[in-house]
């Protein structure tokens, strides 16, 4: 999870964009993804609305109080079954609340991990400063963002997109995008990781196209 203290800025259609390319990478085929939006706050509401426009349908919107779901002791234990009960069966959670509680932490997630049978899990924490601990990220199968994070990748995604669209389209052919699609996979590059690659790569075949790509595709046959 990248770490940037700004405040986002508002933009529900492109951060959902760059979620749903986090997904692609993740889940591969994102149209059997289960949404689940839990918040007090509108633009986490605003975002999963927006997700409908790059494949995902099954989604569910709570905008219900925090308090309906986890309840804090005098001690600032969470008691959090019914939270516990409801996320298990959901692909991607976004959760927003104005509240400064981080409700959700590794032992919560260990447990949703348990009931999926380690099914993979995607957060995406809306909350201001967060309601989620950033050390979820460390565990298998978690994924975790915050609207940072994504408003970030959108614009990497921008820029990479950018620089494909002013060179020609042969510089990057259908067999070498296959062969570094394969070779991204086999190394588990991250989306950042791999347009940071595509955008230096591009780079280079444009001021020697035909002796780097003939050097890569061997290299990429032998990996």
């Amino acid at each position: 999870m990248l770490k940037n203290n700004n405040i986002f800025s508002s933009k529900p259609k492109q951060i959902a964009h760059a979620a749903s390319q986090v997904l692609i990478k993740v889940f591969g085929n994102i149209n059997e993804i289960k949404l689940i939006v839990i918040s007090d706050m509108k633009l986490p509401i605003n975002i999963a609305d927006n997700f409908k426009n790059f494949g995902i349908q099954d989604y569910n919107v709570l905008a219900e109080p925090l308090d309906k779901f986890i309840i804090k002791s005098q001690n600032d234990i969470y008691e959090s079954d019914r939270l516990l009960e409801l996320l298990k069966d959901y692909d991607m959670v976004m959760i927003g609340y104005k509240s400064q509680s981080k409700f959700i932490n590794k032992d919560f997630v260990k447990k949703i991990l348990k009931k999926r049978k380690q099914k993979t899990i995607f957060f995406i924490d809306c909350g201001v400063p967060g309601n989620i601990e950033i050390d979820i990220g460390k565990i298998s199968n978690c994924f975790l963002f915050d609207l940072n994070d994504l408003e970030q990748l959108y614009t990497s995604w921008i820029q990479n997109v950018t620089i494909q669209n002013n060179i020609n389209d042969d510089l990057y052919d259908i067999e070498l995008k296959g062969m570094l699609d394969s070779f991204f996979n086999k190394l588990n590059f991250t989306l950042e990781q791999k347009m940071n690659f595509e955008k230096r790569l591009l780079v280079l075949l444009k001021l020697n196209q035909s002796e780097i790509k003939l050097n890569l595709k061997n290299f990429l046959k032998k990996f």
